[in-house]
């Protein structure tokens, strides 16, 4: 663990600034999901999430305790639910997953139904609570901040992030085969027009 009382300059390290530009993407994509279409919001956010949970990984360890450190959060609920309901109107009914791997299963012997809006936005709310730290240059909170981001990582958030990008990926896959299968009818199409077109020459003739 290093010391909250290291000197100021070493705070934003290169693992500080890598978690700083993937956050801002991650959140901005979050912040526009009402203004893109499904495919390119589930492109983008297959793209950015492995990054994002990464970056997290590589920031360094600080102290932080949830009893004794106050640090300044910048997402409200508000935020936190308008968020959550544009990824969950702009997926719908794909929103939804069954999900092994959250604490409730030990009290269930089937499947838990979750969600991708829900999750995504627990990521939100940390990711851009140690943004926010960052955005205000607050350096004396910022070792704490750092800390609580990798608390809330390993108690929740890093698998809801995981979970989210496999239903995610899922989605990705789904959209792609449909994609395939809609260029697979439109050659189809061409090519049974160019044999009525042959078919209607070799008549004339």
């Amino acid at each position: 663990m290093e010391s909250n009382e290291q000197v100021m300059t070493s705070l934003y390290t290169k693992e500080v600034l890598e978690f700083a530009a993937v956050g801002v993407r991650f959140a901005s994509l979050l912040e526009q999901a009402s203004s893109l279409s499904e495919r390119a919001f589930v492109h983008e956010a297959i793209l950015v999430l492995p990054q994002l949970y990464l970056s997290t990984l590589r920031l360094p360890d600080y102290l932080y305790s949830p009893e004794e450190d106050y640090i300044e959060e910048f997402v409200t609920e508000e935020t936190y639910e308008g968020v959550r309901l544009r990824v969950a109107e702009l997926l719908g009914e794909k929103d939804s997953f069954l999900s092994c791997q959250g604490e409730e299963m030990q009290y269930s012997d089937t499947p838990l139904a979750a969600f991708v809006s829900e999750y995504l936005a627990d990521v939100y709310q940390q990711t851009v609570n140690l943004l926010g730290i960052l955005r205000d240059e607050n350096e004396e909170a910022l070792p704490a901040a750092i800390g609580r981001c990798l608390f809330y990582f390993h108690s929740y958030y890093g698998l809801h992030l995981l979970e989210a990008l496999t239903a995610l990926h899922r989605l990705h896959t789904q959209l792609q085969s449909s994609s395939d299968d809609e260029e697979d009818n439109r050659d189809d199409e061409e090519e049974d027009d160019e044999d009525d077109k042959r078919l209607n020459e070799d008549l004339l003739y």
